[in-house]
């Protein structure tokens, strides 16, 4: 292993570490807190991508299509509204706390669905896990938020992109593990009981090995402020939602039919089409460091350059036929992802004060993700009219070039970091 991924957490004179004490040695960018992050959120990954690739296929077995339809609407309805919650009451509890708890809903509703997967209760059931999962995703990003903001701000990005590293690795795994696990006459159904105590694993883990990211003054201070404080937010954090609104409906609109182009206008079969999207998941895994050490040099232009990389994969998805031009898709769109996360998390909370950095990274997320409740009806539509998922990507793509004009507007009035060349 190279010298240069052992290093020190970079902090300024007279600055201190997690809750005051001094910054601890990292590794490849994470502090030993940071670490047990990542590792608590990978098991989390796992509880989840184990079965999620699979689910709605599940599902057809046991449910009409529009039952389907609701049920995925209403567990992005939930997780919507568990994104803003989960900053308010990390902010004022504190992000360990507020982890634990965010376990006990995501293991009873995947036990539930292991045990009782019966109409209408599975919606319910549904519903409770992703409220629990909306937790997870806003506490593995504001853990990281507060250690960039105790220590001056050093490498956010690489450190907001190398927290899930084990989460990425085992989301490129599970699908494969799930696959040999069916091959071998495994109920699809077992999946989510595996989850179920993947998840109990992770809220022990929490519990034993995660230490508290938030400091007692700062949870004060948050917990004596307004619940939503939308002006203290800052200009730029809306100036960035006002930037990324129109790509983020575009990308919604396309990318939840993904699969389905694939399988059906590709011509991938399913196992195969699980296996591309492991390719993904495990390249970047190896390109993440590098990347995001991009990202942290130019916050600005890396998220504007990952956007207009995104939107050109979204064309060749319109155009590209076979499984070698998929696989290869699947390689390279790992760059502008990982790029893409680590800038854009990084200027969420750049500027923020500290005992708003969880409501800021929730707002933020309800605002993008709500853009899908329309954006994923409007491809529907589309792909009905047309009646193919090629001129859906084929728009998604001319309008993906489109958004790039507001991005660009908004980001040249958004204040330059001083870490930024």
């Amino acid at each position: 292993m190279s010298r240069e991924l052992t290093v020190r957490t970079m902090h300024r004179p007279g600055t201190t570490g997690l809750n005051g004490m001094p910054p601890a040695q990292s590794f490849l960018g994470l502090s030993p807190n940071l670490w047990r992050l990542a590792i608590v959120t990978g098991v989390a990954q796992f509880s989840i991508s184990i079965w999620s690739w699979q689910f709605t296929i599940f599902l057809e077995e046991i449910l009409q299509p529009w039952q389907i339809g609701l049920n995925v609407t209403i567990g992005l309805l939930v997780g919507i509204l568990g994104y803003p919650v989960s900053g308010i009451v990390s902010d004022t509890i504190g992000r360990r706390r507020t982890m634990i708890v965010s376990f006990l809903p995501m293991s009873l509703g995947l036990f539930l669905l292991y045990l009782y997967p019966i109409w209408p209760f599975i919606t319910l059931w549904y519903g409770i896990l992703q409220f629990g999962w909306s937790f997870v995703l806003i506490i593995s990003r504001a853990v990281p938020a507060d250690e960039i903001a105790a220590d001056g701000g050093a490498d956010s990005a690489r450190r907001f992109t190398m927290v899930l590293l084990p989460a990425l690795l085992v989301d490129g795994l599970s699908p494969v593990l799930a696959g040999i696990l069916l091959t071998a006459n495994i109920d699809a159904r077992t999946l989510l009981l595996l989850g179920g105590i993947g998840s109990t694993v992770a809220l022990f883990a929490t519990a034993g090995g995660l230490r508290e990211s938030l400091s007692i003054e700062v949870q004060t201070r948050a917990r004596e402020g307004r619940s939503v404080p939308i002006r203290e937010l800052g200009a730029d954090f809306w100036r960035l939602v006002g930037g990324m609104l129109a790509f983020s409906f575009t990308w919604n609109m396309a990318f939840y039919y993904l699969g389905n182009l694939c399988v059906g206008e590709w011509g991938i079969d399913p196992t195969t089409y699980g296996y591309t999207y492991s390719a993904f998941s495990l390249t970047s895994v190896l390109v993440m460091y590098s990347v995001s050490s991009l990202a942290d040099r130019r916050r600005r232009g890396a998220l504007l350059s990952a956007i207009a990389a995104n939107t050109g994969i979204i064309w060749l998805l319109a155009i590209g036929r076979g499984l070698n031009l998929l696989l290869f898709i699947n390689v390279v769109w790992a760059f502008p992802v990982m790029l893409w996360i680590g800038a854009e998390r990084a200027l969420i909370v750049q500027g923020v004060k500290d005992e708003h950095k969880g409501r800021a990274l929730g707002t933020y997320q309800i605002i993008m993700s709500s853009t899908g409740i329309l954006a994923g009806n409007v491809g529907a539509w589309i792909w009905t009219v047309t009646d193919s998922l090629r001129v859906l990507f084929m728009i998604a793509g001319i309008l993906g070039f489109l958004s790039l004009v507001p991005l660009t507007i908004a980001l040249r009035s958004v204040t330059v970091s001083q870490r930024e060349d």
